[in-house]
């Protein structure tokens, strides 16, 4: 028995020296984060952050409404999302509106934007199949907001035009500076 004792008390102290003497083990992760350059117009695809229409509707039912400039502010039709400097461009896919049996010329269009909330149009512009910039010097951000207007001045092309719908499809584009 008394060899067990001595034994066991043995094993005890061996367990506690060896306790003593171990080293902690360590392990070095590297993180890397890879930065790219991203340019986005806050549309479908780009994260669809933008909260303005995809589709602008004027109507022209009185006389009134021919007479008239007839203006539409769409807020937040744009919402960019840039690591560098940007403008941002506006192109029209057809030379013209386009109806079942007729067309419009697009000079009778005007846009310009703003900055979200600003209310400070910049020179309007009338779109066609060439990219024209609608605006310059954007800054890096990670959501400036763009409000686009789009007027339309009385003219003779929509007096003499067969009565019914046109449609032009426009593509704005963020480019980098």
């Amino acid at each position: 028995m008394k060899k067990l004792f001595i034994s066991v008390l043995v094993l005890v102290f061996t367990s506690i020296v060896f306790l003593g003497q171990v080293q902690a083990q360590s392990r070095n992760v590297t993180v890397n984060l890879f930065l790219d350059d991203v340019l986005s117009s806050g549309g479908e695809g780009d994260g669809g952050t933008a909260t303005g229409a995809n589709e602008v509707n004027f109507e022209f039912l009185t006389e009134a409404d021919y007479r008239l400039t007839k203006s539409q502010v769409i807020s937040d039709q744009l919402r960019v999302l840039s690591t560098q400097n940007y403008d941002i461009t506006v192109k029209a896919l057809n030379p013209n509106f386009i109806s079942p049996v007729s067309t419009l010329p697009l000079s009778i269009l005007k846009l310009s934007t703003s900055p979200g909330g600003e209310n400070t149009y910049g020179t309007a512009i009338s779109p066609t199949t060439t990219e024209q910039t609608i605006f310059t010097n954007g800054v890096p951000t990670l959501a400036q907001s763009f409000d686009i207007k789009y007027e339309i001045e009385p003219n003779i092309a929509l007096i003499e035009a067969a009565k019914e719908l046109y449609s032009v499809e426009l593509t704005f584009t963020v480019v980098a500076q």
